[in-house]
């Protein structure tokens, strides 16, 4: 059959598909693929998860390999190689670490069959930070960095850093994550039933977060920062909703400690509805430390019409742009923090929602997920128009990185610079 009729098949090797980052930009990928010319399959490393069964709805086989992630037992790999052969795709695309590292080993082991394509979702501050095995990974992966034909990237700060580790510039490209502004959106019901069902007054002004628990979100920097707001504050209430993020993690006791009355703070752990509660919000905060690339919650949150107020992580600064406000880590103290929330609250309702709507244009402008899935759907088309002639792999044209040049980034700021406040 000629190649330009037939769909073109993507497998996506991903670590796993639990609800985090990068498994729900893949979901929404796949979500919005036009599955008139594209055929995307997934491979997750390890079992069955929350996404399997939401991928499966949209028509898209889903295969789980029950994997160890110790890929350097050669054997380990050698299921991935199978089902690769078996299913013939047009491309491989790796999705994290340990993703990259198994569809680049599988395909390694096929001849280099497939072209490749690796996605990094993360930021590398300091290795130090990763755990053991994830360091071998990372480092075994700036190794084989110059077979994949491009490393796709969602965040300009990340590809800087792994290209200051090894991992070669000229192959980079940069597609930022996409949202659905269709789900994530201004919604006056959701806002006030949410409310209602946490027994929040209508009248009261409302900071929240969406973070799974884990060191590098911080979450105490945000709880002792609200412990302080709200000894100033008293019509205030805060929504924590994450993965693990609950009364009865251990790790949160004693953070939860400096609220003796806790009516005011609201533990929701992880929710299916991150759209309904974000509506419910005045003020979205991101006290993330370090690892973030191009955080979703960001996103999600100013397309529901959201002003953020953020750490300086990742591209936070470049997401947010003029319609919110980016406290450099460092400085990110919980006084900090308390304070900047308290100059919204006076600053006035009126202003905070022109602030918003702002937020709201510019996830529209730059980072509808309707555009961010044609961005992909055209490196594919790329690359399988170059990819065979006799069998052969033909290189791209590749052009070197520059993360400073206006048309990779959105037009109105510098990637890099500090959102206003």
């Amino acid at each position: 059959m000629d190649n330009t009729a037939r769909k073109i098949r993507v497998a996506h090797v991903i670590t796993c598909l639990t609800t985090g980052g990068a498994e729900m930009m893949l979901y929404k990928l796949l979500a919005h693929t036009d599955l008139t010319h594209f055929e995307p399959v997934v491979i997750s490393l390890r079992g069955e998860a929350d996404l399997s069964r939401r991928i499966r709805s949209h028509g898209i086989s889903v295969y789980s390999l029950n994997m160890s992630l110790n890929l350097w037992a050669g054997w380990r790999i050698l299921e991935l190689v199978r089902l690769l052969r078996e299913l013939q795709p047009d491309i491989v695309q790796g999705w994290m670490y340990h993703g990259n590292l198994a569809a680049s080993l599988a395909n390694m082991a096929l001849g280099d069959r497939y072209p490749l394509l690796w996605n990094i979702r993360q930021t590398l501050y300091d290795i130090r930070h990763e755990p053991l095995a994830t360091r071998g990974v990372i480092r075994m992966g700036a190794k084989l960095s110059k077979r994949p034909e491009h490393i796709l990237y969602n965040s300009y700060l990340s590809a800087d850093q792994h290209a200051a580790f090894g991992y070669p510039a000229q192959k980079t490209q940069i597609v930022p994550n996409g949202f659905d502004i269709q789900r994530f959106s201004p919604n006056a019901y959701y806002r006030e039933d949410i409310r209602e069902s946490l027994g929040i007054p209508s009248d009261a002004l409302v900071i929240g977060m969406i973070a799974r628990y884990h060191p590098m979100k911080n979450h105490a920097l945000f709880l002792e920062a609200a412990s302080l707001l709200m000894q100033h504050q008293k019509n205030v209430h805060f929504i924590l909703a994450g993965r693990e993020v609950t009364a009865e993690n251990p790790e949160l006791i004693p953070l939860l400690q400096r609220f003796p009355d806790r009516s005011h703070l609201h533990l929701l752990g992880e929710r299916q509805d991150v759209y309904c509660v974000l509506n419910a919000l005045d003020i979205f905060s991101l006290t993330s430390s370090r690892g973030e690339g191009f955080p979703n919650a960001i996103g999600e949150a100013m397309a529901c019409g959201v002003p953020c107020i953020a750490t300086d992580v990742g591209d936070i600064p470049l997401i947010i742009g003029k319609t919110g406000r980016v406290l450099q880590v460092p400085e990110a103290t919980p006084s900090a923090l308390a304070f900047a929330w308290l100059e919204w609250i006076n600053a006035g309702e009126v202003w905070r929602k022109e602030l918003g709507l702002r937020a709201l244009q510019r996830i529209r402008k730059h980072y509808n997920i309707q555009n961010i899935t044609t961005q992909y759907q055209n490196i594919y088309k790329e690359l399988v128009n170059h990819v065979r002639t006799d069998g052969l792999l033909l290189p791209l044209n590749q052009t070197k990185f520059d993360r400073h040049a206006k048309q990779s980034a959105p037009d109105d700021i510098h990637p890099r610079t500090q959102g206003a406040g």
